[in-house]
């Protein structure tokens, strides 16, 4: 299949992806917080009819066997007066508090609990300051799109973020006095957010009739026991680190058990560096087996590797590298270690970074390097083993899931 080939089904299977999402859906429910305040009041703001929500929203989980849950996200925030210090520790306890209350109701994984206690939510008052019609808006908006700065706060040991002091000065503090009665209350909250999916349900066969006088016995069906919380997925991916250098490269990796994958990459080059005398010109295959740290399969893994590449190598030297006769090929392997980290929310879109080390047998071929004639004049031949580096990525990739979990 060309490369060509390669990157139209690449881009068909990302739209089958994206069409799986219609299975999921998001819900998210926030709470309010007094000032400089880490425990819930359901009589403040509109707590009451919010952890109502939240309690209904666990209650219908735990009863409908068809619903499952992918993932939940808990954030706290605070509102921007008071030292950076204070406002990180009432945001961060203030997160703890609700993931306590929703963990008392409902037993859900560490794996696929992800936690953002983001300190101040600037857009938000960005967006509180962008609809309004307060004086200095142009102002307002001018300073918070300035870089963040932390200066000191009454004393070294305490900082404040540069853009709150600038605001405080203007019209003699008034602006800020405005501000802190129609935004701050809004920003002193923590919020949960569940990642839900519906199961698919297999109805039960019906039973085998009984037949009268039959002397044999049919054999029991066995079935086997489903694996329990566990999507089985195929990734598609491309290393960005190879496309920038100019090798087309794609790959697949197929999760197919808790702790395990396996990926085959494959990388390609037929082209000169501007220069005849420079060029990279390969096809690589680099099958590898991977084991993970998380049952999930994401963050750290070790993994080992087969190793196959043809070779044609010049860096402008006096000499050129070809595998020799084009057919002893590069054949080794090695092992290598990665981590792979999540770009947004459902974890479907990610990035992976790689560094791996291998052992090649080299037979090779030695060409003087001259544009002069179409093949070069031949030099020699030689033998070596390589030891090194055989593996550096920064590798995109999208995941999709074609088994639902099963409980």
């Amino acid at each position: 299949m060309s490369i060509k080939k390669c990157y139209i089904v690449l881009i068909f299977l990302m739209f089958v992806a994206f069409a799986t999402n219609a299975q999921e859906r998001s819900t998210r429910i926030g709470v309010d917080f007094r000032v400089n305040i880490t425990t819930i009041d359901s009589t403040y703001s509109n707590n009451t009819k919010q952890l109502q929500k939240i309690a209904e929203l666990l209650q219908t989980i735990k009863e409908d066997s068809t619903i499952g849950i992918k993932s939940v996200f808990f954030s706290g925030a605070a509102s921007p007066e008071g030292s950076d210090q204070l406002n990180r520790r009432l945001a961060r306890e203030r997160m703890r508090t609700l993931e306590e209350l929703v963990r008392r109701e409902i037993n859900i994984p560490d794996s696929i609990i992800h936690r953002y206690d983001g300190h101040i939510s600037w857009r938000r008052l960005k967006e509180f300051v962008r609809n309004s019609d307060i004086q200095n808006k142009e102002e307002i908006l001018a300073i918070l799109d300035e870089e963040s700065k932390l200066v000191s706060y009454y004393n070294t040991n305490n900082h404040i973020d540069n853009r709150i002091v600038k605001i405080q000065k203007l019209n003699r503090g008034r602006t800020w006095r405005q501000m802190n009665n129609l935004y701050f209350a809004k920003m002193r909250n923590a919020d949960v957010e569940f990642v839900t999916y519906k199961k698919e349900i297999k109805p039960e066969p019906a039973p085998k009739p009984v037949l009268p006088d039959t002397t044999a016995t049919e054999p029991a069906v066995v079935e086997e026991p489903a694996v329990e919380g566990w999507d089985y997925r195929l990734h598609i991916k491309s290393n960005a680190l190879g496309l920038a250098t100019g090798i087309s490269n794609a790959a697949i990796e197929f999760d197919f058990a808790k702790h395990w994958s396996v990926t085959v990459p494959v990388y390609y080059s037929a082209w000169n560096y501007f220069l005849e005398t420079i060029k990279f010109r390969i096809l690589s295959f680099q099958p590898e087996i991977r084991y993970w740290f998380s049952e999930d399969n994401d963050k750290f893994f070790l993994g080992a590797h087969f190793g196959f590449a043809q070779y044609n190598v010049a860096v402008d030297g006096s000499y050129r590298y070809q595998d020799h006769n084009m057919e002893k090929p590069a054949l080794g392997g090695g092992i290598s270690v990665g981590y792979r980290l999540p770009l947004e929310r459902t974890k479907r879109w990610n990035v992976e970074f790689t560094l791996g080390a291998g052992v090649y047998p080299l037979k090779y071929d030695i060409f003087y390097n001259t544009e002069d004639t179409k093949d070069g004049i031949w030099a020699g031949s030689d033998k070596m083993t390589y030891w090194g580096l055989d593996n550096a990525a920064v590798t995109f990739s999208y995941a999709f899931e074609f088994k639902k979990r099963k409980k």
